[in-house]
């Protein structure tokens, strides 16, 4: 490995630790590994991953090679998507890749998606069928370990929507979902979703989210909030809504004006429920060579329902991935380049804490 690499990866375990200690209430045990993910693309050869595992108290990183996407923690391991094998797989960092036992793509069905709860504990994945052009979609849920699934959803035939999961709820007793249009997403930057609806994992109702269907919009959910972005009238500026999941009447939160700024999403909610963050592009020349782009983050008060513009634009996709520092700084990522970057909520000052992407954080290997 690059002597480089594995510097930034060192400054990043530290610059990353805040992360730990707002998803844990205890400290690690000083005996045992745990571990930040990063993945750098198309390293050593094009169209080849590197994961790297980078354990949070030596430093010591460990390698391995993957041809994948969508990496996900889940417990003490992390799944993806290999995009030669079509298969879901899983490693970490004492094992090399190898096929998940329990999340499966079927040798006849067409896509396979899945979410994790927040504390790791609950996994649900949807498997779509494809006939023509009318689409079957069954939601299965089990624990992480795989010793109890079920199939808690069929959804279907459509025309040309799957059912897609988005988030648990904060006691994982409801899976929030999209009947989301099949094959769209290639052409947005930001997930966007067209129908969110909720499922009750306990009874098995199935409700429509408030304000539901709406705009072919970013979401997102935290704090028993939902957050739904829809252009505003003038077409110059997103408005904020934001939903109790449980019902009542929304609160609008009126756009800031951003001519030309036409694509946002990746809705991100602070742990407290105080603030939320979403990405504002620019895009000229879309899919082309030509492409320009320009971002900046919105920050979203929920407290006192403004929105204000928090940096210079950036001239690429950004994503945000993480709060940091009490939810005074904020972690991102792009698509079109390795690397993580820190932003300063106060000033927008940028800060570059890793050559290597980060994916999230594994519990202790013996948990």
């Amino acid at each position: 490995m690059k002597q480089l690499t594995l510097m930034f990866c060192v400054i990043a375990c530290l610059s990353l630790s805040p992360i730990a200690s707002a998803q844990e209430t205890t400290q690690p045990d000083f005996n045992t590994n745990t571990w930040n993910i990063f993945i750098e693309r198309d390293t050593p050869t094009e169209n080849t991953d590197t994961l790297l595992f980078v354990d949070i108290l030596t430093g010591e990183t460990i390698s391995v090679e993957t041809q994948g996407e969508r990496y996900t923690p889940l417990n003490n391991s992390v799944i993806y998507f290999d995009v030669v094998e079509n298969q879901v797989k899983i490693t970490d960092p004492e094992r090399t890749p190898q096929n998940h036992p329990f999340i499966t793509l079927p040798a006849d069905a067409q896509r396979i998606d899945w979410v994790v709860s927040k504390d790791y504990k609950w996994v649900a994945w949807t498997v779509t069928w494809v006939q023509d052009t009318i689409l079957t979609t069954t939601t299965f849920l089990a624990d992480s370990t795989g010793s109890n699934i079920d199939e808690v959803l069929v959804d279907g035939p459509r025309e040309n929507v799957r059912a897609m999961p988005i988030a648990f709820s904060d006691d994982n007793s409801v899976l929030y979902m999209d009947t989301h249009p099949d094959g769209i997403s290639q052409f947005a930057p930001y997930t966007q979703y067209a129908g969110l609806f909720s499922l009750d994992l306990i009874t098995g109702e199935i409700a429509a989210l408030p304000g539901e269907p709406a705009c072919f919009c970013g979401a997102g959910f935290g704090s028993g909030m939902l957050l739904r972005l829809s252009l505003n009238s003038n077409l110059d500026g997103f408005d904020v809504n934001v939903y109790s999941v449980d019902g009542g009447e929304p609160r609008t939160i009126s756009a800031i004006t951003r001519r030309n700024y036409t694509q946002a999403g990746d809705v991100l909610v602070s742990d407290d429920g105080n603030y939320a963050v979403y990405a504002l592009s620019q895009v000229g020349g879309f899919g082309t060579v030509e492409q320009i782009v320009r971002t900046v983050f919105i920050l979203v008060d929920l407290l006192t329902l403004e929105q204000e513009i928090i940096n210079n634009p950036i001239t690429t996709f950004v994503h945000p991935v993480a709060w940091t520092e009490d939810n005074t700084a904020l972690l991102f990522t792009s698509n079109q380049q390795n690397g993580t970057w820190k932003i300063n909520l106060d000033d927008g000052r940028l800060v570059k804490v890793a050559n290597a992407t980060y994916i999230g954080r594994l519990r202790n290997l013996t948990d």
